[in-house]
């Protein structure tokens, strides 16, 4: 009994690091590869309830986090920044009042 091989499909083109089900529409993609829709922030978040609080940056931080960024990995574009800290809130750290 002959075999039936089943046709190849034809691959789809795509842009080199680009993924398969992500499609993105050409005014989507950053002109650079760090281009910032926001200005770098930055938060802590509490590992025991899940509180989010903001951290103030300096243009000092907002600068190295952006000049942290042109280091990405090649191939990869950066379109933005959110630099997280971890720890306990005051409350968590505290316990429930006496």
């Amino acid at each position: 009994m002959a075999s039936r091989a089943r046709p190849r499909a034809r691959p789809v083109p795509r842009a080199v690091g680009s993924h398969p089900r992500v499609a993105l529409a050409p005014a989507a993609i950053p002109r650079s590869p760090v281009d910032l829709a926001e200005d770098p922030h930055a938060h802590i978040v509490c590992r025991v309830c899940g509180r989010i609080q903001p951290i103030e940056l300096t243009e000092l931080d907002r600068h190295f986090l952006t000049r942290l960024a042109e280091g990405r990995p090649d191939g990869w574009s950066v379109d933005g920044i959110a630099f997280s800290l971890t720890g306990a809130c005051r409350r968590c750290r505290e316990g429930p009042p006496p």
